[in-house]
């Protein structure tokens, strides 16, 4: 069985020989480290997922000044939004062609060629219908819009919809096996809206996301969104990234309640456990995690939000190591080695 197999039969919630390793997101400096390339860091680390499409030379996203969507960066990190009215609104909506920007031509021919067979490649995005309209506006300025103004934020919710659709046929188009959208809907206590207004205003933007899309899409969010699933199966995702453990999300519990509506992605503590090089605390969470959230397929092992600056090496590949080891189905209580 080879990685794409591996990882079609856990997506479609059932047992492969072993459980799928993935990562959505790895921070250059990490892949800099580990191979300076972003498909041999993941292949080293023994990943069967590979990212698809890239960010365009022509976007300011994560780079320095204003985006095209009114996101302010300065050196890669968000500094605020500018989009205040329905003039602005206009000025920072990019055409929908601009999607095919992110998949460029001649490196997905080369990607598709090299690894299509072997590995599963997928899509990954960050900032959706509720994400990118927030930091487009800026996020004191969104959320008190949704009390004085709620027809402007529901314009700008869609646009935000509209744009990722368009990602969305791109992703499709280009053959990936399968999507991550992230949009981070909560804090480490609670949702970012109430659920009266995320089942309002976000749900229906997801489903019209979800609606026509032929492969899975699994929806990123960091922080505690367990009141925020049943909204997440009803909207037609597949699956659910991140399960973030310093906010409290229980594995065990999320697995038997939504096991066998969602594909679960993720919980490995990134805050303390990949910070530091003890590597059999590294063992006890990846042995925590592959028991808790395996059993049964439909379940990709990787950290609880990405790989990134601050993240140890050792205590990294450690974990890919271990996972391998001990995730052979059927899963057992492996012991700590």
């Amino acid at each position: 069985m080879n990685s794409k197999e591996r990882v079609q039969i856990a997506l479609d919630h059932k047992e492969p020989d072993c459980v799928p390793l993935f990562e959505a997101w790895i921070e250059k400096e990490i892949i800099d480290q580990i191979s300076g390339d972003p498909y041999l860091t993941r292949i080293h680390l023994g990943m069967d997922c590979l990212p698809l499409g890239s960010q365009p030379s022509n976007t300011k996203a994560y780079k320095n000044g204003i985006d095209e969507w009114g996101r302010i960066f300065k050196n890669g990190h968000y500094g605020g939004g500018v989009v205040q009215n329905y003039k602005d609104l206009e000025q920072y909506t990019p055409p929908h062609s601009h999607a095919a920007d992110w998949f460029p031509e001649k490196e997905i021919e080369r990607v598709k060629k090299e690894y299509k067979e072997e590995y599963a490649l997928f899509y990954a995005w960050h900032d959706c219908s509720l994400g990118l309209s927030y930091l487009s506006m800026g996020m004191d300025n969104f959320f008190l819009a949704c009390y004085n103004d709620l027809e402007f934020v529901k314009a700008v919710i869609d646009r935000s919809t509209l744009w990722t659709q368009a990602l969305v046929e791109e992703a499709v188009k280009n053959e990936v096996d399968f999507i991550v959208l992230g949009d981070d809907a909560a804090d480490n206590n609670r949702p970012m809206i109430s659920l009266q207004m995320f089942q309002e205003l976000i749900l229906p933007e997801y489903k019209k996301i979800t609606k026509n899309c032929p492969i899975p899409i699994i929806w990123h969010s960091d922080g505690n969104i367990e009141t925020l699933l049943p909204f997440i199966v009803k909207a037609g995702f597949s699956g659910v990234h991140s399960l973030e453990p310093k906010a409290g999300i229980n594995l065990q519990k999320i697995k038997q309640i939504y096991g066998t509506s969602l594909v679960l992605a993720g919980n490995v503590d990134t805050t303390h456990i990949l910070c530091q090089e003890d590597l059999t605390l590294v063992r006890e969470e990846v042995k925590r995690t592959i028991t808790q959230g395996a059993p049964g397929g439909g379940y990709l092992f990787s950290s609880s939000n990405s790989l990134y600056l601050g993240h140890k090496i050792l205590a990294i590949t450690e974990m890919y190591r271990f996972a391998k080891k001990i995730g052979k189905y059927p899963i057992k209580d492996a012991r700590i080695v």
